[in-house]
């Protein structure tokens, strides 16, 4: 019990106590354990038998061997089934902040600084690239103050608000953000769509904050 506390796996203990007992209530056939595990069958064709051996030398019961087999393959199963069908709705609600933007950006914590270098950006007598890489104090100035493609959620609100609004190529008047007088300049929306990473990074979304949920209900 220290040696849980002390590395910090209570709360990976707490989740799996939490998962495993909605992952008992299903099944699946030896043919999906086969391709789940191919990769590893075809280098070592005793895989299966040599994991089983492992895990009954590090203290599994032997009545959860084949559970504990399953499981990556239980889990996903329960992953698709239950919030399968909440990925689009998922999607359409979270649509904007998905939306990946490309951007210019110079900022500095002297407003008065970046009220003139926004005049001489606007009078063409200076260019965006060479005053964000002398002039911006964040990590945009290794890469000539630009930024992305990153998703909207990311960034500061604020930051996000202003870009989600503004126009291509319009070069946007000083704001303050965060302490920082901040100019940008947008470059390039690129909508969000439901590919296969996109549901797979929601599917996975939806199960961490139904476990967080559950495991607090559960131990709390």
């Amino acid at each position: 019990m220290p040696l849980l506390s002390g590395y910090n796996l209570w709360p990976q203990l707490m989740q799996g106590i939490v998962v495993d007992s909605f992952l008992r209530e299903y099944d699946c056939s030896f043919s999906e354990i086969e391709d789940y595990y191919r990769t590893q069958i075809i280098a070592d064709s005793e895989f299966l038998e040599k994991q089983k051996t492992k895990m009954l030398c590090e203290g599994a019961g032997s009545d959860n061997i084949d559970f504990f087999l399953k499981r990556p393959i239980l889990l996903e199963k329960f992953k698709q089934r239950v919030f399968g069908p909440l990925v689009e709705g998922a999607f359409l609600a979270m649509k904007s902040g998905l939306d990946k933007v490309v951007f210019f950006m110079i900022r500095n914590r002297d407003h008065e600084l970046i009220r003139e270098l926004f005049f001489r950006l606007e009078s063409g007598e200076d260019v965006f690239s060479v005053l964000a890489a002398r002039y911006s104090e964040g990590r945009e100035s290794k890469s000539e103050g630009k930024i992305g493609p990153v998703e909207l959620k990311q960034l500061n609100p604020a930051l996000a608000s202003l870009l989600a609004t503004t126009q291509i190529g319009v070069l946007n008047p000083p704001v303050v953000i965060d302490g920082y007088g901040v100019i940008c300049l947008l470059k390039e929306k690129i909508p969000a769509r439901l590919d296969e990473v996109t549901k797979r990074n929601l599917l996975n979304r939806l199960f961490e904050e139904w476990l967080a949920k559950e495991v607090n209900a559960f131990f709390y």
